[in-house]
């Protein structure tokens, strides 16, 4: 009899075990799938009392997509909310916000997904009809055009350059212009300042007439000083 109990009380205790393993081992996953273009960051925020997925953010390069994973384990209704954090990239970032709302549900001991996703920009919802269609949220970020880079103003400043180049040729052609005319014009009158081969007599007479001129005036001061000292004598 003792055998006999002691074999139920360990059964017993075998099924509690087991029981207990199979109800925590029972979970249903969900992935939410992420696709960015042209790159960028999600990050998605979780609701109170939702499970928490495999990480808060993704860093997804163009062309790349990954997902958000989630674990349940009980029947419930839990949100999760996920948009774009901006970098320092100068392109305009998609500023869409999705809602993703994930149901589950207990049958026969079995836990069931249903997901709605919200586009709380646009208002407008869908939701994944079985595993052939993946729950997957999408982003668009587009390049800013860079406008000096654009090719009109590339071209446009590669001809104002070429303006002021040809500018700067012309002025400085002009410059070299009015120098060649000063020095031609400095020359003349240096020339013209000369004085001409015809005019050597003439210039001979002006110098006879200033020497004589200086001597008369010499002899004029001497006759004047002459008779003041007279007149001091005389008096």
């Amino acid at each position: 009899m003792k055998r006999v109990f002691a074999f139920s009380v360990v059964l017993a205790l075998i099924f509690a075990v087991l029981g207990a393993h199979g109800s925590a081992a029972q979970t249903v996953p969900v992935d939410i799938w992420v696709d960015i273009k042209n790159g960028g960051t999600a990050v998605i925020i979780t609701e109170v009392n939702s499970p928490l997925p495999d990480r808060s953010s993704m860093t997804l390069a163009d062309g790349q997509s990954e997902a958000f994973h989630i674990d349940f384990s009980e029947a419930g209704t839990y949100s999760y909310t996920i948009r774009i954090e901006p970098d320092d990239r100068e392109i305009t970032f998609d500023d869409t916000v999705y809602r993703v709302n994930v149901f589950v549900t207990e049958e026969s001991g079995r836990l069931y997904t249903s997901i709605v996703i919200y586009n709380q920009k646009t208002g407008g919802k869908y939701s994944p009809q079985g595993y052939d269609e993946p729950c997957t949220v999408t982003f668009v970020n587009d390049f800013t055009p860079d406008e000096t880079t654009a090719p009109t103003q590339s071209g446009e400043s590669e001809t104002t350059s070429e303006t002021v180049t040809a500018t700067n040729r012309d002025s400085g052609s002009a410059k070299g212009d009015s120098n060649d005319d000063a020095k031609n014009a400095s020359k003349e009158s240096d020339v013209k300042s000369r004085p001409q081969t015809g005019d050597d007599s003439r210039l001979d007479f002006f110098l006879l007439l200033a020497i004589i001129a200086s001597a008369g005036l010499f002899m004029l001061s001497v006759f004047y000083y002459r008779s003041v000292v007279k007149e001091i004598q005389k008096g």
